[in-house]
């Protein structure tokens, strides 16, 4: 021990483990989700704007704000790795499709788009899946 009492302590710090680096595929896959996040954020936004200012769209009003508000906040989740964000975003999705099939506002035409959403949500499930699992390997 050291006469110095302002000396720093002697003991070696241990560091923890370190993971191995995680595929890009798996970032690519939880980027392109949060990133249809925001577009089917904006998109809905807009919808909403336009149905604000007088022009009636698929039945949109003021209260699809919640759903941007939803949208925006998973996708934030998702951006930050959160499997429960992911799964609940692709959900939502197929909950808000099914709600608009319903009501008689979903066409052939978005079909297309939605099967586009579904697919980059389902994957960035799959990505937040396969990012937690990677962490939780140790380095050999």
């Amino acid at each position: 021990m050291s006469d110095d009492r302002f000396a720093p302590p002697g003991t070696e710090v241990l560091m923890p483990e370190t993971v191995q680096e995680v595929p890009e595929a798996t970032l690519k896959k939880i980027r392109n989700a949060w990133i249809a996040g925001l577009v089917s954020a904006a998109v809905t936004l807009i919808f909403v704007l336009i149905a604000v200012a007088g022009t009636s769209l698929i039945g949109m009003s003021v209260y699809q704000l919640f759903d941007v508000a939803v949208i925006l906040g998973l996708a934030f989740g998702i951006y930050k790795k959160s499997r429960i964000c992911a799964v609940l975003m692709l959900a939502y999705f197929v909950w808000a499709k099914i709600v608009l099939i319903r009501l008689g506002h979903a066409n052939g035409s978005g079909l297309f788009m939605a099967a586009v959403f579904f697919y980059f949500y389902l994957q960035g499930v799959i990505g937040t899946f396969a990012y937690h699992r990677h962490l939780k390997q140790k380095v050999a």
